[in-house]
């Protein structure tokens, strides 16, 4: 390996797109800002030669205010490597050669990669790459990492960056009190701290505080090390006696590095008069205007909806005819073997007939919902989501970037904890992160279409419609619940944030195809299947454990039925719930082998569960409050441990799981009183 170099940009300008393309990494990527929020690593190779590559955090700056951008910056201020890559977006190059600037004043071995060529040509823009090397001093080359042109110069010039000299970078032009002063500071920090750039000398002047807290957290207090203590005060007094105040340094380095970009930017770039900018634009008007913005939104999701509710009956009938035909041989060589009876109920009816359930309803509707979700998050649509949900989550004193958190939550609750470090205000994440169990992961959508379908209405469109209603309510508790923590335990005001809305893209089908089945339908499956599994051993052991003619199931059913009929429930869907801890998927199954005293027969087949379900009282007011349950109540064991690793705090921890679950009981003890007021 000859060399270490670090891939850094904007959010949304292919980054992980150009690192997967050089690496062959499958780094997920998607068209809309704030994907990355870790680091990844991979090899290069090209004749025999290898670098390695590391894949930073998208950010719109060095000057931090979130957890991705402190990675980013940490990572290119004190760890070793030997060269950066800035990649830029063709379509607004401006704004991102303020950040090259600042990586250049850092890493002297900088390289800027304009990436998203193609996007720019269909804007009418034209970048001269040439130009843009000359202007500022390092060498650059333009690339559309999506259908690999370019990349070939882009290989080439990676090896030049690290086995050739540093290029000379055109310095900024600052004041000149502030230039005198940082030049005065420049061999202190270079003798003390290591750094060979302009870059800390100006966060040191400007006393910029995430930087600072950084750089005395490794090195030690400033106050205690003479020397940089010492040329740090005689440069700031140089500046404030040049007629420079304290607090306007920051922003007189910031308008100078803006300037300058601008500067180049007149030098590189060409517009065409007519411009695809308003392709877009019009497009917008329509999607995130006002009046139609949100309904089309639910429409939308609607659509989807009814495309999974409707597709997903065949495989899934298929499915399961496939279990039980596969069950039935199964059967048929274990009472040819003569294993004992208790080992064949034990394997058949625990273990493979919930697993044949959560197979034969899980997998139909993941297989068409990822899918079609995967398409519009690569054609750019849901960072339109965002903006259409801004308002409603600033009304509640939360961030808008929530929205973003939600649509990961409809795929893994998980995810949707650890996506929230995409929003930069620590109390506006942690309402996130509290309130992310409140959409329906994909352990809970299959079990509410199968209670809509079984309870409510057998026509598809109805069936959409209702699940698109139960979305919506989500959302709406979502706001409410929110509004509520910013006023207790997490008072403040809304942040504000920038949500940068990517161009419009046509998506790849055939990387829909292998993420949505591979990365995300086929992972979360397995997932479930590992904790069916042993589940499904529980389950039978709670239901054939007999004590004086009852089972450990029913015992325990009948000790809550009391309690789960003040919120319009049973004291076996309770059981459901609760030993359903390990993964959502397992509840329904759980309740209906609970109805059937241990025993879970024709799997899969929804007129067979819905008379088992009804035999034993279960209602279309039950139905609904389980519904309302399956919305609001704890998050499954994986969400809860990855939000004691994002927060490392036992009081969020536990905020986590008690708000769901009170807000849940809360609205079937209301909807149940209603439902009796009522019918």
């Amino acid at each position: 390996m000859i060399g270490k170099i670090a891939l850094a940009g904007n959010p949304n300008v292919g980054k992980s797109t150009v690192f997967n393309y050089l690496t062959g990494m499958k780094q997920h990527t998607g068209n809309w800002s704030g994907k990355t929020v870790g680091t990844a690593e991979g090899i290069f190779k090209k004749r025999g030669k290898e670098i390695k590559l590391v894949d930073l955090p998208g950010t719109y700056s060095l000057v931090t205010d979130s957890a991705e951008e402190e990675i980013t910056r940490d990572y290119l201020c004190f760890e070793k490597y030997d060269g950066a890559v800035v990649v830029c977006d063709a379509c607004c190059i401006e704004r991102n050669l303020i950040f090259a600037i600042q990586v250049a004043q850092l890493v002297p071995k900088t390289l800027i990669c304009v990436n998203m060529l193609d996007d720019a040509r269909k804007k009418g823009i034209e970048i001269d790459i040439d130009a843009l090397s000359k202007e500022t001093g390092l060498p650059a080359v333009g690339i559309s990492a999506a259908n690999g042109e370019g990349m070939d110069e882009l290989e080439k010039a990676l090896f030049d960056l690290i086995e050739k000299d540093k290029p000379k970078f055109i310095p900024v032009r600052y004041p000149k009190a502030v230039e005198k002063a940082a030049d005065a500071l420049y061999p202190a920090v270079l003798d003390e701290y290591g750094f060979s750039g302009m870059y800390p000398v100006l966060r040191l002047l400007e006393n910029e505080h995430g930087f600072v807290s950084a750089l005395e957290e490794r090195f030690g207090r400033i106050r205690e090390n003479r020397r940089i203590k010492a040329a740090l005060d005689a440069a700031k007094a140089s500046v404030e006696e040049n007629g420079i105040k304290k607090e306007e340094i920051a922003d007189k380095i910031a308008s100078c590095a803006a300037l300058r970009a601008e500067e180049i930017c007149l030098s590189v770039v060409k517009r065409k008069e007519e411009t695809a900018f308003s392709r877009d634009e019009k497009i917008d008007a329509v999607l995130t205007g006002k009046m139609l913005g949100i309904p089309i939104m639910f429409l939308l999701f609607g659509f989807i909806f009814w495309i999974t509710v409707s597709g997903a009956n065949y495989p899934s009938a298929w499915l399961s005819a496939m279990f039980e035909n596969a069950g039935a041989w199964l059967e048929k060589i274990f009472s040819e073997i003569g294993a004992p009876p208790v080992l064949k109920s034990l394997l058949m009816d625990g273990v493979w007939k919930v697993l044949g359930w959560v197979v034969s309803v899980m997998l139909p509707p993941m297989a068409i919902f990822f899918p079609l979700f995967t398409i519009l998050e690569d054609i750019g649509y849901l960072p339109r989501v965002a903006f259409n949900l801004d308002k409603g989550f600033k009304s509640a004193n939360a961030c808008g970037k929530q929205a973003l958190t939600m649509c990961m939550g409809l795929g893994c609750g998980a995810v949707g904890v650890t996506g929230a470090r995409i929003i930069d205000s620590p109390r506006e994440r942690l309402i996130a992160v509290i309130t992310n169990s409140f959409m329906p992961c994909n352990g809970r959508l299959p079990a509410i279409i199968a209670l809509i379908a079984m309870f409510f209405t057998d026509s598809s469109i109805l069936g959409a419609a209702m699940l698109t209603g139960t979305i919506a309510f989500s959302v709406l508790i979502t706001f409410a619940v929110s509004k509520i923590l910013s006023k207790t335990v997490l008072k403040g005001l809304p942040a504000s944030f920038t949500l940068e809305l990517p161009p419009y893209r046509m998506p790849k089908i055939g990387k829909v195809i292998v993420r949505s089945v591979f990365d995300r339908t086929l992972k979360i499956l397995w997932r479930a299947v590992i904790v069916a599994v042993p589940a499904g051993v529980v389950i039978w052991l709670c239901s054939n454990f007999v004590l004086e003619g009852k089972s450990f199931l029913q015992i325990l059913a009948n000790m809550l039925d009391p309690f789960a009929k003040i919120f319009g429930m049973d004291g076996n869907i309770l059981c459901g719930f609760i030993f359903s801890l390990p993964a959502n998927e397992i509840a329904l199954p759980i309740m209906a082998m609970g109805y059937s005293g241990g025993e879970l027969s024709e799997l899969g087949s929804m007129a067979k569960t819905a008379e088992l379900f009804a035999e034993n009282g279960f209602t279309g007011a039950t139905a609904l409050c389980t519904i309302i349950f399956f919305l609001f109540h704890w998050p499954c064991a994986t969400t809860i441990i990855t939000v004691w690793k994002e927060t490392k705090n036992i009081k969020w921890t536990f905020l986590s799981v008690a708000v769901p679950l009170i807000t849940g009981l809360f609205l079937c003890f209301a909807a149940n009183i209603i439902l009796k007021l009522f019918l």
